[in-house]
């Protein structure tokens, strides 16, 4: 009966919605009985509301490595608890209500009882994979010495609109290859109050100053790239604080940088501290890049400090502070810090570009007419709270199922959109086809292989609903621009388990035909001039992993599933690196293919006119061929 009675309870946990929104009581369930067997989202509410009463309750719960994320939703409320959440726990975002109203709160101190600073904590985060959002964590022990907010040091930790209270030592961000990313936070303290060993990204926060102290006092390793990075943050202080420094060497070799901050006159002139350690001069590296304020940087700052050149500025962004050795994937394969959307790939910067090489040419933006159904952003496949999206286009009247062509954008696998495919989905509807502009994650969302599964399972969702949108599943066309090409000829042609991924439909990926326009085959290779921007979505040079840059090339398969391929080429043959040795691959296989070059053309030529028609009829006269 007791292990009955344990189902039971698990089922509950697992098969219980949680929402703010939900008003209802939830069946609280009993940690102990179920320590370490929880594995769904769960709600902590002091009122008994939830499934617990505590956070300590709800982390105790909780299964060890779980294999799916989960959240902990807590309810507003000043939680009094002292919570450790050991290196077994991750996939946990714990969310609260917002920081004014979801508080933990504590009041050790390094005097009481001899515990030491490293006791003294609030909240203890050894896990990993870990998110907290919209709390309060704090100390109130008070100005009494080392008295710990926040201990964290496990890697890939985010702690977002979150607020860090203390004074002396109030956030220990530490562990040695730990990374961790502060956005949108308000952290105060006194002495010290940023400090450990952590690689550490602050990106628009707050960090207030009480006292006449010390900011930060990192003891980077002498390994690390990075230490604390403090990006578009703004240093405050209390009323009558006048002298505060950014930082001084915890150990050699600290690491703390400051870039495009705003900083008040309560920092002093020098900015940085030794220590009294002379030698630490020589180690340390301290630095800045656009201060700006009353207390910014000037002549008078620590001629052992650095004051960076505009150039550098890459090297401090998020994605080069954060990213590991190889691929910074989450459990749904997306960049575990997060993205920043790069629109830089767009129709009309494009087209400013290109004029000045191609003056006549003018930029093809259509509407869809009458005659077709348009069918904008249905949602194709969730990833947590990210969904992608497609967009149907089709003709109203059709007495028989349709072949579809799905149309995949360019963009240097990390810019574009599928609005870029628009225009030719239009044409293509037009002529009577179903097209299926397609969203994908672009490499600063997520790196390879994530978006060739999405567009993977574009195709199967396409066949599921292919009785809603009038579609013949046994006609499926992809179609692809530049690095949109590569993905949809790697699409079409591979089966690899990689590259399928994991998918609750049933339905194939497989294609019938693919269309080449102007993307590369093979990304080592001598026409390849494929660097940097493929570096990002592979995870690395090709020095570093050339087994993806091989396996992420369609050329380089060594069992592709050959089918009847169109290439459409520009005059640059670097955007077709790879081509000729896949078409002998055709060839050999007596699979059909065509090859049509636009001379005197500029790369993404199928945005204007005069190239859009002939490619949509090189596109059509090839699938009425296929088809």
């Amino acid at each position: 009966m007791k292990s009955i009675f344990l189902h039971l309870l698990i089922l509950l946990a697992f098969s219980t919605s949680v929402s703010f929104a939900q008003q209802k009581p939830i069946e609280a369930l009993d940690a102990e009985k179920l320590k370490g067997k929880v594995e769904h989202d769960l709600v902590v509410a002091q009122d008994g509301s939830g499934h617990f009463r505590t956070i300590s309750e709800a982390v105790k719960a909780i299964r060890v490595y779980l294999p799916k994320p989960i959240t902990v939703h807590i309810r507003a409320g000043v939680y009094q608890e002292k919570i450790r959440i050991d290196g077994t726990l991750t996939q946990v975002t714990f969310l609260g209500e917002s920081p004014e109203t979801t508080v933990i709160s504590y009041g050790d101190y390094a005097a009481k009882d001899n515990m030491g600073t490293f006791e003294t904590y609030t909240v203890q985060v050894l896990g990993s994979d870990l998110t907290f959002k919209n709390l309060t964590i704090q100390n109130t022990a008070g100005p009494v010495g080392q008295a710990v907010a926040l201990h964290a040091e496990g890697d890939r930790l985010v702690f977002e609109n979150c607020r860090f209270l203390g004074n002396q030592d109030t956030m220990f961000a530490s562990g040695e290859g730990s990374r961790q990313l502060y956005k949108s936070c308000y952290i105060e303290g006194t002495t010290d109050f940023i400090f450990g060993s952590a690689t550490a990204f602050f990106e628009n926060c707050r960090i207030h100053s009480k006292a006449d102290s010390y900011i930060t006092a990192a003891s980077t390793p002498a390994w690390a790239e990075h230490g604390y990075v403090f990006m578009n943050c703004k240093l405050t202080a209390d009323e009558g604080v006048s002298k505060v420094y950014l930082g001084r060497p915890w150990r050699d070799f600290a690491r703390t940088v400051f870039v495009n901050t705003e900083m008040g006159a309560h920092i002093l002139p020098v900015g940085w501290h030794d220590w009294g350690r002379a030698a630490a001069r020589e180690t340390v590296f301290y630095a800045e890049l656009q201060s700006r304020g009353a207390g910014a940087g000037d002549a008078s700052r620590a001629d052992w400090a650095h004051v960076l050149d505009p150039k550098d500025l890459e090297r401090y962004q998020k994605p080069a502070v954060l990213s590991g050795h190889g691929r910074d994937a989450d459990f749904y394969g997306n960049r575990w810090f997060g993205d920043e959307r790069d629109s830089s790939f767009n129709l009309e910067a494009s087209f400013q570009k290109d004029k000045k090489s191609f003056p006549q040419i003018k930029p093809v933006l259509l509407s869809a007419g009458p005659e077709l159904e348009v069918f904008e952003n249905q949602v194709y496949k969730s990833l947590g709270s990210r969904s992608l999206q497609l967009d149907v286009f089709k003709p109203k009247v059709s007495e028989n199922p349709l072949p579809v062509v799905l149309l995949v954008h360019g963009g240097g696998w990390r810019s574009g959109d599928k609005i870029l495919q628009r225009s030719l989905a239009i044409r293509l509807a037009e002529l009577g086809y179903v097209a299926v502009p397609v969203e994908y994650r672009l490499s600063p969302e997520a790196q390879y292989p994530a978006a060739v599964q999405d567009v993977k399972e574009a195709i199967r969702w396409i066949k599921t609903h292919a009785a809603d949108f009038g579609v013949d599943s046994s006609r499926v066309a992809i179609s692809g621009s530049s690095a949109g090409a590569q993905l949809a000829s790697l699409v079409g042609l591979s089966d690899l388990p990689v590259h399928e991924g994991k998918s609750d439909l049933v339905a194939s990926s497989q294609v019938q035909a693919i269309i080449n326009m102007d993307g590369v085959l093979a990304f080592h290779h001598p026409e390849s001039a494929e660097g940097k921007v493929a570096a990002e979505w592979l995870g690395g040079s090709y020095e570093q992993v050339p087994e993806i840059w091989d396996e992420a090339s369609p050329s380089y398969l060594k069992n592709p599933t050959l089918v009847p391929m169109l290439f459409i080429n520009s005059q640059y043959p670097r955007f077709h690196a790879g081509r000729d040795e896949l078409l002998e691959k055709l060839e050999k296989a007596g699979v059909f293919s065509q090859v049509h070059t636009f001379p005197d053309s500029p790369h993404p030529f199928w945005l204007y006119d005069p190239w859009m028609e002939p490619t949509e009829q090189l596109i059509a006269h090839f699938l009425d061929a296929i088809f």
